[in-house]
């Protein structure tokens, strides 16, 4: 099965052969079950392309056309690759030397040569890379999509740009929205009995807030907009003042 459908951009592909079956854990109780897992898993599999020369793939948003796959030699595999080799086969030791034993013939680590020529610029020198021979590639259809702005492939620069402008014009109205005294991670109230930390100083997120407004829960969940606050906090010059570790000004004074 090699049939491209309209909707899918892309598929996986690799340097090994396709595979015929996938290794799983169990099976379905149900003969039925595992009857449509074995259709489910041949459908699975129709999606892995083997790389080799005149497939398209993607690279730096780029439709690259396979000229040449080939193996580097043992001896140029260079310091770096050599120890690479080694951690996995230490690895495979401390696991209980659990498959077969990692060769450097067959490791799936070891560094392969590619030579991809931009597909349509027949101008252009190959691209050298050198990669593992485990690399997942985005493999194309002979027919894709391109961005006639920018000339990306999709999804290019400038929807990834606007995708993170819409992300962070979205967090600003949900920010916009938290009332005085609310968590500014998750917007919910702080009540006495929860743990927070306070800074004191200038909202640098709510100015409109006033002094020593800024209060986040303790908790773990809101731990993450917490400490990017906290960084914003201290590269402004408030960290000469000393965070609070409760909710209320009056139970632990700034020092």
């Amino acid at each position: 099965m090699t049939r491209w459908y309209p909707s899918q951009g892309t598929k996986y592909g690799g340097t090994h052969p396709p595979r015929t079956t996938i290794n799983r854990i169990g099976e379905h109780s149900s003969a039925m079950r595992r009857q449509e897992q074995r259709i489910h898993d041949k459908q699975i599999l129709a999606n892995y392309v083997q790389l080799q020369p005149g497939v398209l793939v993607i690279w730096d948003r780029q439709p690259y056309r396979v000229v040449e796959v080939a193996e580097r030699p043992v001896d140029l595999w260079g310091e770096k690759h050599e120890e690479r080799f080694a951690t996995a086969l230490e690895h495979w030791e401390i696991g209980g030397k659990r498959g077969d034993r990692p060769e450097k013939e067959t490791w799936g680590g070891r560094p392969m040569v590619f030579v991809l020529a931009a597909d349509g610029k027949p101008h252009e020198k190959p691209l050298h890379l050198i990669g593992p021979a485990n690399h997942a590639w985005d493999v194309l259809p002979e027919h894709y999509w391109i961005c006639s702005a920018c000339g990306d492939l999709p999804p290019c620069r400038h929807q990834e740009a606007e995708r993170i402008a819409d992300r962070q014009a979205a967090h600003a109205d949900v920010l916009m929205d938290i009332p005085p005294g609310h968590c500014l991670a998750c917007g919910e109230v702080i009540t006495r009995r929860q743990q927070a930390t306070r800074f004191p100083g200038p909202n640098l997120w709510r100015p409109d807030f006033g002094e020593n407004s800024a209060v986040f829960h303790a908790r773990l969940e809101c731990s993450t907009p917490r400490e990017r606050y906290r960084e914003l906090w201290e590269a402004q010059a408030c960290g000469g003042m000393k965070q609070q570790s409760s909710l209320f000004p009056d139970d632990n004074p700034a020092a």
